[in-house]
């Protein structure tokens, strides 16, 4: 019998997200999998609309794959993985988010490149950018490739190429059981993604198409990088946690460069961010200038960074854009300055 690959997926309802448009076709996607052998873990994080009642109708319809658990108040999305994890059985789990949906074929041709080359830790797929109003069935058509065992240590730079995110990912659930995503932030997949990259020391990377994430106009996780984000500062708690995680798993000296890299992508990607929200002009790149003086004094120039590994994360308009900021401020002068901007930001 083979032995059960996970799935979790956590269900929340903010303001500007709306799973019920989506969860049939997350569904859909899941239950019809090549891979059969696989439980279906939901977390209704105190969902405000139908995608309770939706989740119900699934596991009552599949009861020996699906089991939903809910939350009594809407505890957002790491704390919700950490309660999939928990409930997780099988040797492999994976997380999908609630308004995205997978390639039938994803988890029996992860788990099979797993079993060919030593069962890894980690084996990550491609991501997908699917229209908002998609269904899973039209993105199907594709050659299925097998997966390549990478050595990091030799092939460091393979961490840079991957994507921060958890849903294209099989995690082995005995190298993840003692981890936990970051409660109460935003961005929370990129700690938990390279902090485990890092130090996984081998992967199977797989170049199939497997995970489709929805791209949102106007709601949902997607579109936030098109508004006004107040959480703005997550993102520095996030970068400084992939490098307490790196350093207490040992193997910080080892990756240091391309976790600094990882470090500054992930904050010129919020101010990449911030370069398309509808402010005016002045505002907007003082609030850049602010995030980079914060970027340069906790992670150093970027222009001593390998400038190869850092164009492959982040875009060359960025990266022009930051290099032309006065950034002589003080630091606490920038970090005052960057709340009381997010502060009249409010809405």
């Amino acid at each position: 019998t083979p032995i059960k690959s996970s799935a979790a997926s956590d269900v929340y309802k903010r303001q500007v997200y709306n799973s019920e448009a989506y969860l049939n076709d997350l569904l859909s996607s899941l239950v019809n999998q090549k891979m059969q052998d696989i439980e279906i873990i939901l977390i209704d994080d105190a969902s405000l609309d139908c995608s309770r009642d939706i989740m119900q109708s699934w596991e009552k319809k599949y009861p020996d794959k699906i089991r939903v658990f809910y939350n009594d108040a809407n505890l957002g999305q790491g704390a919700s993985r950490n309660i999939g994890l928990k409930y997780a059985e099988g040797e492999y789990v994976s997380f999908v988010d609630s308004d995205d949906f997978i390639h039938p074929d994803m988890y029996f041709d992860m788990y099979n490149d797993a079993l060919l080359n030593g069962m890894p830790n980690i084996v990550t797929s491609r991501i997908v950018f699917a229209k908002e109003d998609a269904t899973y069935q039209d993105y199907f058509k594709t050659n299925r490739r097998k997966g390549v065992l990478v050595d990091l240590k030799k092939e460091p730079y393979t961490i840079i190429y991957e994507s921060p995110s958890c849903g294209n990912k099989l995690f082995k659930r005995s190298f993840i059981k003692n981890s936990s995503f970051l409660v109460d932030t935003m961005w929370e997949d990129a700690t938990f993604t390279y902090s485990h990259m890092f130090l996984a020391e081998k992967i199977v990377v797989s170049h199939n198409p497997d995970y489709y994430y929805r791209k949102h106009q106007n709601t949902g996780v997607s579109a936030q990088g098109f508004r006004v984000n107040t959480h703005l500062m997550d993102i520095f708690k996030v970068a400084t946690e992939i490098e307490n995680k790196c350093i207490k798993n040992g193997c910080y000296d080892y990756f240091k460069e391309e976790i600094k890299v990882t470090q500054v992508a992930s904050c010129l990607y919020r101010i990449r961010e911030v370069l398309t929200w509808n402010i005016d002009h002045n505002l907007k790149m003082d609030l850049i200038r602010d995030l980079y003086r914060l970027v340069q004094a906790k992670y150093g120039d970027i222009n001593e960074l390998n400038q190869d590994y850092l164009s492959m994360k982040v875009d060359f308009h960025t990266l022009d854009v930051v290099r032309q900021v006065r950034s002589d401020i003080l630091v606490e002068q920038a970090e005052e300055n960057i709340q009381r901007t997010l502060s009249l930001l409010k809405v």
